[in-house]
Order: C-alpha cells, then sequence, then structure tokens
C-alpha cells in the first residue's frame, strides 16, 4: 500500500512537469504563429494601401483624360470607395502654399 502511494505521488509531480514543458512548448508555438500573423498581416496592409493609390491614380487619370465636365468628374467621384473617398479628401485638405515652400527649400 505504502509503496502504491509513492507511485501516484510520483506519478502526480510526472504529470505536473509534463504540464509544465507541453505549455511552454505551447506558449512558443503561439507566440511564434501570432508574430508571424502580424508580419503577415503588415505586409497585407502596404499591399492594399498600395493598390488603394493605384486604383485611385487610374480613376484620376480616367476622368481627366477622358473628358473634364462637372458632370463626368460627379460620377467618377461616386464610383470611389469610402477609403478612397477620404484620401482624396486627405489630400484636398492639404495646405498647397506648404507644399509649394517645401519644394522650394528642396
Amino acid at each position: 500500500m505504502k509503496e502504491e502511494l509513492k507511485n501516484i505521488f510520483l506519478m502526480g509531480l510526472g504529470a505536473m512537469s509534463m504540464t509544465n514543458d507541453k505549455a511552454n512548448e505551447l506558449k512558443k508555438d503561439l507566440l511564434q504563429k501570432g508574430e508571424e500573423m502580424l508580419e503577415a498581416g503588415k505586409v497585407a496592409n502596404e499591399e492594399l494601401k498600395h493598390n488603394l493609390k493605384e486604383k485611385m491614380k487610374e480613376n484620376v487619370t480616367v476622368v481627366v483624360n477622358e473628358d473634364t465636365s462637372y458632370e463626368k468628374i460627379k460620377e467618377a467621384l461616386k464610383s470611389l470607395s469610402k477609403e478612397e473617398k477620404q484620401e482624396l479628401i486627405d489630400l484636398l485638405k492639404e495646405n498647397p502654399k506648404e507644399d509649394t515652400k517645401k519644394q522650394d527649400e528642396k
């Protein structure tokens, strides 16, 4: 009976030790996967920004090249996504006088 209790105690210690080892291994794996996902997300975000800028350039080029009438510009602006419209608004809000000064300094 004494030997059986000793074995049960030793098995409990072994289980605790194995659980700790597996938990550390799992933590390391989860951290690695999380870092990989973060990097993949950053790359995807940069690609999305680039694609959005290219799409906006295409839309503006179409408007200017086809016909610069008010109605054509209005229709082209309606076709933009919310993100594209916001980026265009941000560009329009920039102070052109400050941009001219920066270019003159270069």
